[in-house]
């Protein structure tokens, strides 16, 4: 697995950032999209342009490339276009945005900004039901409840919207092979900016290369989209106690002996399961591996691409997870090697399965 953030370091960034993060309950047609802008050339660091709100003093909140996705996604709009104009003519994106925000249907959205004048960022642009699972309540509570349990935080990573949480339970393990010892795991991964769920499952860790696999979506998995009822007031939230409680029921579910016993025997299974070249080569291409990653894969397997032969799902498994432990790889994409690898041992037919 790739080095994390220090867990107490961690936690102090998450409860400083909490302090400057805001929402806000917008009407569509009271954004305006600004420039940032001297003689034609973006101001630096300022990429993209800012939106102001009408009833809003707090000035103006520079989009950022997410929010600019999700405000094109609100107004229906394509994406491709206006970053070809970015470059050129920030006044030009602002115009268009313009036109389209006074011509939208779409009514009330909840903004939700990072606040550290004097530059001030839109962090995201939500539906009005978007549910707020922050991961100050996620970090604190699900740490408390993995040390608790006596498990052993192998990852931690934050990057002041996604958080994602690795913890290993030394006291749940097994031999696939004659000193290939794995462990059973939990991992937690959360968005406050509409880029994913909160999600907990089962996690498996090997010992011998610090693999981690994480078990696919219907294999003891919880999850809770950050969709809910009209918010009315953004300073009240009254559901965050039973967020909190499901989610420590799910860490002891996916902590538990029967769980672990279930991972495990796919684990065992998966040495007898084959897999041939040609199958590898379209998982890859179903799934996105570019072509360097393709060739990466079959590297850790000793073979190249064009080569033929066939593997068990287990090796494929540990080529792919290894994928992950490279530290210029992003988060994201190594937790998508991690899913990847799960989906190869538990699956009938990965090639036909979305992660």
């Amino acid at each position: 697995m790739k080095k994390g953030h220090d867990v107490k370091e961690m936690l102090n960034n998450i409860n400083e950032d909490t302090k400057n993060k805001r929402d806000y309950l917008v009407d569509m047609k009271s954004i305006k999209v600004e420039t940032n802008t001297e003689n034609g050339d973006a101001v630096s660091p300022f990429v993209y342009p800012s939106i102001s709100v009408d009833h809003l003093t707090t000035g103006s909140y520079v989009l950022t490339d997410h929010s600019l996705n999700q405000l094109c996604g609100k107004l229906e709009i394509g994406t491709q276009y206006l970053r070809k104009c970015l470059p050129v003519s920030q006044e030009l994106v602002a115009h268009n945005l313009n036109f389209w925000i006074n011509n939208s249907k779409e009514k009330e959205l909840m903004l939700r900004t990072y606040d550290t004048a004097p530059i001030n960022e839109a962090r995201a642009l939500c539906s009005n039901r978007y549910k707020r699972i922050d991961n100050d309540v996620v970090a604190n509570h699900s740490l408390n409840k993995l040390m608790d349990l006596g498990l052993d935080i192998k990852y931690a990573h934050y990057d002041r919207d996604t958080l994602n949480i690795t913890a290993v339970n030394q006291k749940l393990e097994g031999e696939v092979y004659k000193g290939d010892v794995v462990q059973s795991g939990i991992t937690i991964t959360n968005s406050e900016i509409g880029s994913g769920s909160l999600i907990i499952q089962p996690f498996i860790y090997r010992l011998v290369c610090t693999n981690g696999m994480v078990a696919p979506r219907y294999l003891n998995r919880f999850y809770s989209r950050h969709v809910g009822k009209i918010v009315i007031d953004t300073t009240k939230d009254d559901q965050y106690i039973t967020i909190i409680d499901k989610m420590q029921k799910q860490i002891d579910l996916v902590n538990s002996e029967d769980v672990w016993t279930e991972s495990f025997q796919g684990l065992l299974n998966s040495r007898k399961q084959k897999v041939n070249s040609h199958q590898i080569v379209q998982l890859a291409k179903r799934h996105g591996v570019t072509e360097s990653e393709r060739a990466d894969i079959f590297g850790r397997l000793n073979k190249y691409v064009g080569d033929t032969f066939t593997t068990s799902k287990y090796e494929l498994a540990n080529a792919v997870t290894n994928m992950g432990n490279d530290e210029n790889r992003s988060d994201s994409r190594a937790r998508f090697f991690q899913e990847l690898g799960g989906l190869i041992v538990f699956a009938h037919n990965p090639a036909q399965i979305s992660i």
